[in-house]
């Protein structure tokens, strides 16, 4: 996850607090086929800086980070690594950094967003933001998701609907759906309140119907990287 800031309504913590709940969740459900580490909280978000509360870590230095977590795991024997992410900004960072777990030692690293694990149809269907552009930070999902699992971290008579960034045929910012243009730039350029999205929509309701279907897809994953079969290298040349 990270540390930074969501609007008025949301805590700092919200990507970690998503991200490490439902990591608890699904790996409990699987016990004792998987282990949990403890979250690492802080993330890549330089973008978010102009608003108070938020803590950047420069990007290669959180992939050699998080990089360095996988190596160490897999040094004390650990040949499946899976990076749960609550981050989106993470993303590329995490991606080299299972890479780099795959290059460097004989484990498999992988990544997955929780939000990802949310099938299209059923994204469609809780979700009534705007689409694209209206699943973004802050938003109906992501305030949805922190009223099902943390309410006591939730102010909604200070949700507001922001959204300053405008979408186009060819970029938008939306968690549903990836933007042919991948880009990113200060959040303060077109939000005024840190938000991009409606979280006015978000309930409990809707939480729960979406997190609930992320743990137990996600302790699906676990048990199927336990099951499958990784084979060692062979040297062709």
């Amino acid at each position: 996850g990270t540390v930074e800031q969501h609007g008025p309504h949301l805590p700092l913590s919200t990507d970690f607090v998503t991200a490490s709940m439902i990591s608890e969740r699904a790996v409990q459900r699987v016990a004792p086929e998987a282990l949990l580490l403890p979250t690492a909280c802080y993330g890549f978000n330089e973008h978010h800086m102009d608003f108070p509360g938020t803590i950047a870590i420069p990007g290669q230095d959180y992939i050699n980070y998080m990089a360095n977590i996988g190596l160490s795991l897999a040094r004390h024997g650990f040949d499946k690594i899976l990076y749960v992410n609550g981050h989106g900004s993470n993303r590329p960072f995490l991606e080299i950094a299972a890479r780099e777990v795959c290059n460097r030692s004989d484990a498999f690293g992988a990544l997955v967003s929780w939000w990802s694990l949310i099938p299209a149809q059923l994204l469609n269907e809780v979700l009534v933001s705007e689409k694209p552009g209206g699943v973004s930070h802050a938003c109906e999902m992501e305030t949805s998701a922190v009223l099902y699992l943390r309410p006591d971290l939730v102010d909604m008579s200070r949700a507001v609907k922001d959204q300053g960034f405008v979408s186009s045929k060819y970029m938008w910012r939306d968690l549903r759906m990836s933007s042919p243009v991948v880009f990113n730039e200060q959040w303060s350029r077109f939000s005024e309140t840190g938000i991009q999205g409606d979280p006015t929509l978000a309930t409990v309701e809707k939480g729960k119907i979406l997190v609930d279907t992320v743990v137990d897809n996600l302790a699906g994953l676990l048990l199927d990287l336990k099951a499958r079969e990784f084979r060692p290298r062979v040297d062709h040349h």
